[in-house]
């Protein structure tokens, strides 16, 4: 079987075809090859072998797995959730995300943060900030500031992210605001200001929870401010009944605090 995928792999260097192409190629002959384990499986389990045969079986269920997870991959929309290739590859140390590399990195301009000191906020949206927010994506679409080529991501990789998290935006992985800021308003709460500058900022959200904690808690405790204000949502994929399909969803915020201990009084 090595040996004719590598005659396979030889003939394919005389042609043009891509990527795509050549692993579905690569996928047909593996699962027609994985086949002949079980052959062998057999025949050893014909000759009282009966450890080399459960082995083999063994070995045959895992690259069946596998075979058929290309073949799904390479063949049709659907995205599986089942599957562990996205665990072998954060133990490998690759993931799906690795089809990013060498894009430009987009540096928050209300400065950098360490890792430690920051935590995901939740944040809340009443019918006047969601349409500030609707106005505000469309604006940074209009200004070329808003992707949408799905991260770049390869169609293999856009199916997990979906298997992950249910749906994959357009601009994934997001689109930062290119400006925002922390505002604490009449009766205590504390909103989001955001704009494409501080000229134009509105209120579009209302910070709820600080990590784990309620936002006047957090207040009381911590300094904060904004590390990241991230606009996602609008034009997405996810997993229909037939496929992947393209919607409309809400947009939405994915916001990180920074926080730092206030001295004691």
């Amino acid at each position: 079987m090595l040996a004719l995928l590598d005659l396979i792999n030889s003939y394919m260097a005389y042609f043009t075809a891509n990527t795509k192409t050549k692993g579905r190629i690569y996928t047909v002959v593996g699962f027609v090859g994985v086949w002949y384990l079980l052959y062998l499986a057999y025949r050893f389990f014909e000759n009282g072998r009966l450890l080399r045969s459960a082995i083999l079986v063994a070995i045959f269920l895992v690259l069946l797995y596998f075979s058929v997870l290309n073949l799904i991959y390479y063949f049709t929309k659907k995205a599986v959730k089942w599957d562990i290739s996205r665990n072998i590859a954060k133990v490998l140390g690759t993931s799906a995300n690795d089809d990013l590399k060498g894009q430009t990195a987009i540096v928050p301009a209300n400065g950098l943060y360490e890792k430690k000191d920051v935590v995901n906020a939740e944040v809340s949206l009443d019918a006047s900030q969601a349409d500030r927010l609707n106005a505000l994506a469309k604006q940074l679409s209009g200004l070329g500031l808003w992707h949408h080529e799905y991260g770049r991501l390869s169609r293999a990789a856009q199916r997990q992210v979906i298997a992950e998290k249910g749906s994959i935006a357009a601009n994934y992985p997001g689109t930062l605001l290119p400006y925002f800021d922390l505002k604490q308003v009449p009766g205590g709460h504390l909103v989001i200001m955001g704009g494409i500058n501080q000229l134009e900022a509105q209120n579009i959200a209302t910070v709820d929870r600080v990590g784990l904690m309620p936002t006047h808690q957090a207040q009381a405790d911590y300094r904060l401010a904004l590390a990241s204000v991230v606009v996602t949502g609008g034009l997405s994929k996810m997993q229909g009944r037939k496929g992947v399909v393209e919607v409309k969803q809400p947009y939405r915020l994915k916001v990180e605090m920074a926080y730092q201990k206030r001295d004691p009084a």
